[in-house]
């Protein structure tokens, strides 16, 4: 009876510590726990989904009240484990001495963690391990008997009372199965009969966890069945179909808390690549064991709603992870267009070469400007455009600065062509505007530019012919002012007298019309005897010489001048 009422109580336990932890841990819905006894000390095994977040400082702390707060307790020593459902080895143990009032880590091949995520332990070293040997190992087999360590002790028991009972004993077994009601395969044949039924009507993960409670509580009760019960073939029958049922609802748990991990890391403003893979690799986690639940599972219809979920998010993630490689090439192409920038600057001696380094800048610059602030490249991408865009900009003056000298040396050079070709029609006015215009082009040819040496040879030769062309335009001038005035001086009712300039000087020829008009009115002054008229001549002459002579000054040109018979008769030679 003894060893019946503590199995009892251990049961009981077990379910208070569960309670406590659904209460008092996130996730604690997850978590089962098995009690035992062993060597005078409490044994317990709390187990969880692979994929569930587990803070083990909290686990073991809320378990270590639960105990002290416990009516059903009575040992003064326990240990405790943490293991992943279909583990053979737990990950993390916990001792306690109720009796010292202190917690005392005995074995530091388990660590007692406070990650958030548990860290199993590699299984060679846990087999290795000297430090283990003393553990129970809860595996598929042991976990049978973990509710009482002396089945053989129980089993006698039992005998004795059968035996009694024969002998005429008033002992009545209480072992389920043996002779009571066997409630227990009732219940395992009613879950395994109703889990369809039971499972249309759910609609969340949420509502699922009641459920599994109850075919896990199910399952360790159809352990109690001892094997002289008629029932015991069907009751592992039973329970091997529970076991399945209970994986096939983790497997939703085990989903759903890798999804809702997932949802919590999406909820960074900036995803790098590192962050992406991983929801890639949660989501994954998600979907895997809902792809494996039979389309003729009952559990299908809500692992299907699921997966629609899932897929898009993990899709979501692919197109994320896709542009996230797309900015980050874009971010290592700029950085290989600057290295070719950054040489073709150094060698940089055309205009063409110009354009050619701004063209490329321009190419980095672009490939820099779309990356959006949510990517993980944008501060790099931000940064390296605060660098490459004062040398765009440089580039870009320069490559103007050449442009625009290219342009002016030009225009220079099309000013003196127009020049020469001026001088060779001998327009000396239009040649002198023309190299007026093009050695103001040339001078305007910046200092710093690759046409400023081309520039300087040019303003010098166009200076000298700028000087000579207008030389050539003051003497074309004062040859037309002298035409003028000569027009003027030899032209009157009868003609005066013809002309000639040159470059000797000006040559004047009396007409002879004008000639005889002399002859007749000094004949005609003779027979009058009339010294007015002589007087007049004279007169006449006389002013003809020096208006000849201020032309001659003006012109700063000799001049000569001649009868009409080609006598010299007036020659003024300048000194």
């Amino acid at each position: 009876m003894t060893v019946a009422i503590r199995q009892d109580n251990l049961e009981l336990l077990a379910n208070k510590l569960e309670e406590h932890l659904r209460a008092d841990v996130p996730s604690g819905e997850f978590f089962s726990v098995r009690c035992a006894v062993k060597n005078h000390q409490t044994m317990i095994l709390t187990q969880h989904p692979q994929g569930v977040a587990v803070d083990t400082e909290n686990i073991f702390k809320v378990i270590q009240e639960a105990l002290i707060n416990s009516g059903e307790y009575q040992q003064q020593k326990a240990e405790i484990f943490l293991r992943v459902v279909g583990a053979k080895l737990p990950y993390a143990k916990h001792s306690l001495n109720l009796e010292k009032n202190d917690d005392d880590d005995s074995d530091s091949s388990i660590p007692d963690s406070n990650a958030l995520t548990y860290s199993p332990i590699n299984r060679e070293h846990h087999e290795s391990s000297n430090s283990l040997t003393e553990l129970p190992v809860f595996t598929a087999e042991s976990e049978s008997k973990f509710a009482g360590f002396n089945i053989k002790l129980i089993l006698l028991s039992v005998f004795g009372v059968i035996v009694s009972a024969t002998l005429g004993g008033v002992y009545v077994a209480t072992r389920p199965c043996l002779i009571t009601k066997c409630k227990e395969l009732q219940t395992a044949q009613y879950l395994n009969k109703s889990y369809g039924k039971l499972i249309n009507k759910i609609n969340s993960e949420q509502d699922l966890a009641p459920l599994q409670r109850k075919i896990d509580l199910a399952r360790r009760n159809l352990t109690k069945i001892p094997n002289l019960s008629p029932s015991f073939p069907e009751s592992q029958q039973h329970s091997r179909l529970l076991s399945n049922k209970s994986e096939e609802i983790q497997q939703i748990f085990t989903a759903s808390q890798a999804a809702r991990i997932a949802r919590q890391k999406s909820q960074t403003v900036s995803k790098n690549l590192k962050e992406l893979k991983n929801q890639q690799r949660l989501w994954r986690q998600a979907i895997a064991p809902l792809e494996a639940i039979n389309r003729n599972n009952p559990l299908s219809q809500l692992a299907q709603k699921k997966l629609v979920s899932y897929r898009a998010n993990l899709q979501a993630v692919n197109q994320d992870l896709l542009a996230e490689d797309k900015w980050l090439k874009k971010v290592n192409s700029a950085k290989a267009v600057s290295i070719v920038a950054d040489k073709r600057e150094a060698a940089a001696k055309t205009l063409t070469d110009w354009q050619k380094v701004e063209s490329t800048w321009q190419v980095a610059v672009n490939a820099l400007t779309p990356i959006p602030a949510k990517s993980s490249a944008y501060s790099d991408a931000r940064k390296l455009i605060s660098e490459y865009k004062p040398r765009l900009l440089a580039a870009r003056n320069q490559k103007n600065k050449e442009l625009m000298a290219a342009k002016t040396y030009k225009q220079a050079v099309n000013a003196v062509k127009l020049a020469k070709g001026y001088q060779q029609q001998k327009q000396w006015q239009a040649a002198v505007a023309a190299w007026q215009s093009a050695l103001s082009y040339a001078q305007q040819v910046t200092n710093n530019s690759l046409y400023n040496i081309q520039a300087q040879k040019l303003i010098a030769s166009t200076s000298n012919s700028l000087n000579q062309a207008q030389e050539k335009l003051e003497l074309y001038r004062r040859i037309q002012k002298t035409r003028s005035d000569l027009n003027k001086t030899c032209s009157d009712q009868i003609p005066i007298c013809t002309f000639i300039i040159n470059n000797q000087g000006i040559s004047v020829r009396v007409t002879p019309e004008y000639e005889q008009t002399l002859q007749e009115s000094l004949m005609e002054a003779s027979i009058q005897g009339n010294p007015d008229i002589i007087r007049y001549v004279n007169n006449h002459l006389q002013t003809l010489q020096q208006a000849l002579e201020a032309i001659s000054d003006n012109a700063d040109v000799p001049v000569i001048v001649y009868d009409a018979q080609g006598n010299v008769i007036y020659e003024r030679i300048l000194n």
